[in-house]
């Protein structure tokens, strides 16, 4: 059975059925992660430094195909480069920014693409994949910067920041809080929502080690979340900055704008999911965690032939949507 439990702020949980068991692809998925991306994870635990192979994964997926239809036009952001991605029959009362996940290392541009022409499609409007710069050339704040710049594109196009929602997979839910945080900070006004798929909200081990599920991840262990958080502050130390660095987990959550996460019901990153809109509650966001039984880190991408994947993508179109003014 794929669910979705749903925590509204105000409401008691819900759980609403989605399908009457796990799809046979969706199994098969999970049990390919198991079986060679997980294991390849691990191996680059031990040899962190392969990190600088970071642009191979996104050359690879150049060639993939986006849905019929779709325009895509380049964007020069200064330090990154971007893609301005239209779905068929998008509108122009809105528009998305979309950060893509791959651990700060991996991805990018072309990888993501598919997936930032699914957003466009179910948000009817058009979207800003970011090609923001990576570890370990920079350092998560520069990435944020690189992100807030795409912000400020869509402020210059004829946005209003009440019509741009930030939405963001794994590492790139990590950007998409600490963008809406920056914004905060520096007084600018916050978007109309934040969406994310299977966000990585702490860069800290010691939940994850604590939790049921960090023995039974598809993709993760706590071995690789583990060489991760030390990628970041073997980076923090080459760029000499100071203090410990919070994740949006520990953040200040106050005044932000209406959050959704969707996550598996496995992975090893849901009790931080589940911690962050208790903490989102406590910060009187309003906020909905959406647990999908039986599936895998963000396997929305897979939405053109993964019937759990398009109805998570349809639901996250209906939160974007449903938080425009």
């Amino acid at each position: 059975m794929t669910a979705a439990t749903h925590r509204q702020i105000g409401e008691p949980a819900a759980l609403r059925v989605k399908f009457p068991r796990t799809s046979r692809r969706s199994a098969a998925l999970a049990g390919t992660l198991r079986a060679v991306a997980k294991p390849a994870l691990n191996a680059w635990s031990y040899v962190p430094a392969l990190s600088h192979l970071s642009g191979v994964v996104d050359r690879a997926s150049d060639r993939l195909a986006v849905p019929e239809g779709t325009s895509v036009a380049s964007v020069h952001l200064g330090a990154c480069d971007a893609e301005f991605i239209r779905a068929p029959r998008s509108l122009d009362d809105g528009a998305v920014l979309y950060l893509h996940g791959g651990a700060f290392i991996v991805c990018g541009l072309a990888s993501h693409r598919r997936l930032a022409a699914y957003t466009s499609r179910v948000a009817r409007q058009p979207v800003l994949n970011v090609g923001f710069r990576m570890l370990p050339h920079v350092t998560l704040d520069e990435m944020v910067d690189d992100c807030l710049t795409g912000y400020r594109w869509l402020l210059d196009q004829g946005h209003p920041p009440e019509r741009v929602s930030i939405v963001g997979d794994s590492a790139g839910g990590f950007l998409a809080f600490a963008t809406a945080l920056a914004l905060r900070e520096e007084g600018l006004a916050l978007p109309a929502s934040i969406a994310t798929m299977s966000p990585l909200l702490d860069l800290g081990v010691e939940r994850k080690s604590a939790s049921p599920h960090s023995d039974k991840c598809d993709l993760f262990s706590v071995r690789s979340c583990m060489a991760l958080q030390r990628l970041v502050e073997r980076v923090d130390l080459e760029h000499e900055l100071q203090g410990p660095r919070v994740s949006p987990i520990d953040a200040d959550l106050r005044g932000l704008p209406p959050v959704l996460i969707q996550m598996g019901s496995r992975e090893i990153l849901r009790p931080d999911a589940e911690e962050m809109v208790d903490r989102l509650a406590a910060a009187r966001v309003r906020a909905q965690l959406q647990i999908w039984r039986g599936q895998v880190h963000v396997f929305q991408a897979a939405a053109s032939w993964l019937p759990e994947a398009c109805e998570a993508m349809r639901e996250l179109g209906r939160f974007v949507r449903g938080n425009l003014p």
